[in-house]
């Protein structure tokens, strides 16, 4: 079994460097790549304007237009990020691009196996193997691994973290959800709503943990370039000037003719308090109120940030198998139909709207909205299976076939 998993790895890590030999690009990758080559080979800053116009030259053969809404390729991730970045800085790109997709290509199916752990589901064989597929080939996952997404290791860093606190492996949950700073945008809410269940249900270890892991990472960047936190910010501020698209919430609002402004601040306050409500509800209860007001934080975490992308999407993988666990326990062979379709919906809805709608190579702001809609609603539908499940004695509780 390990030859064989060796062999496949192989296999995939070959593939994965031919791609990039023969298709430039993964330019999400290759602004990290530049800044950790920057910084562990040559010994600068990856926050250097130098090190951003490298990159910028690699992707276009000359510096960006910013006028025209080109990436101006700046490393833009927190120093602690390097943890990640700084192992692939030391190889020429195409390697470094093809080992970092194999690790993607590695992170979507352990996503989706860990969905189904945090839904407690026992799914058919055939089952599991088709979530396993669809994990790789639907729309957001086979983006997020041709660019060199950094939200698909982070999704399976956030699903590991949520099983570790199933399990109350409070050490390893921690550690998990402290590495996830790498990217703050995507935990901005999860971290605060771990912090405050974890408090209430008396995971002292958990917090210490969290915390520590995060003092550890963000001290050690600090002795290594005390600057960083200024120079990070510097770029996060100028990273709305070529980005095109906000948050969904926003891209709902921009849809009336006035007052879209009024209807996107209104609507993520209404959001942010209904979540509010979601964590007094779950604060300190286990199992799957946990998992489900986890989940429910993460959807509403992508329909309200500021800035997100598509790519994130990945990480609303345990919304829908929690829901596709409800549906099939609640009604046996119709429930089963009714998540095959909504899978099938999933997979192939994604791809014909990006067909439909693409520009060049740039996605329709449409793309924001189906994904994290549906992760939203299809939860609110399952809410009640949550609260009835959770009410049975643990050897009453249905087990699904």
């Amino acid at each position: 079994m390990a030859l064989m998993a060796i062999g496949i790895l192989m296999v995939m890590g070959w593939a994965n460097y031919r791609f990039a030999q023969l298709v430039p690009g993964g330019n999400d990758f290759l602004a990290r790549w530049t800044g950790a080559r920057a910084w562990v080979v040559e010994g600068r800053s990856p926050y250097d304007p130098e090190v951003s116009l490298n990159a910028q030259r690699m992707i276009y053969g000359r510096p960006a237009k910013l006028e025209a809404g080109e990436d101006l390729a700046h490393f833009v991730y927190p120093l602690p990020a390097m943890v990640f970045f700084a192992p692939f800085g030391l190889l020429p790109y195409p390697l470094a691009r093809a080992a970092w997709m194999t690790l993607l290509e590695i992170a979507l199916p352990a996503t989706a196996l860990l969905s189904i752990r945090l839904a407690r589901w026992r799914p058919r064989m055939w089952q599991t193997a088709v979530l396993l597929l669809f994990s790789v080939a639907w729309y957001h996952a086979v983006r997020g691994v041709i660019v060199g997404q950094f939200a698909i290791l982070e999704a399976a860093l956030i699903a590991g973290a949520l099983r570790a606190v199933d399990r109350k492996a409070d050490l390893a949950a921690g550690v998990l959800l402290g590495l996830s700073i790498a990217k703050p945008q995507m935990v901005v809410l999860l971290i605060p709503f771990v912090l405050i269940w974890a408090w209430r249900a008396r995971r002292g270890r958990l917090i210490l943990s969290l915390l520590g892991t995060v003092a550890v990472l963000v001290g050690g960047a600090l002795w290594l370039q005390p600057d960083w936190p200024l120079r990070w910010l510097q770029q996060v501020v100028t990273y709305p000037e070529y980005t095109r698209t906000g948050s969904p919430v926003s891209i709902l609002g921009g849809l009336l003719p006035r007052g879209g402004e009024y209807l996107t601040w209104g609507l993520t306050g209404i959001l942010l308090i209904y979540l509010l409500f979601e964590w007094a509800r779950a604060a300190g209860r286990e199992g799957l109120v946990f998992q489900w007001a986890a989940a429910m934080t993460l959807v509403i975490t992508n329909l309200v940030v500021i800035r997100t992308a598509t790519t994130h999407f990945v990480v609303l993988l345990p919304a829908f198998v929690l829901a596709f666990h409800a549906w099939e326990e609640r009604w046996r062979s119709a429930g089963r139909l009714l998540s095959n379709v909504c899978l099938a919906a999933l997979l192939l809805g994604p791809w014909a709207l990006f067909l439909a709608t693409v520009e060049g190579n740039i996605e329709s702001p449409v793309m924001y909205l189906p994904v994290p809609l549906a992760a939203w609603v299809a939860l609110l539908w399952v809410r009640w299976w949550v609260e009835y499940r959770t009410k049975l004695p643990v050897d009453e509780a249905p087990i699904s076939a």
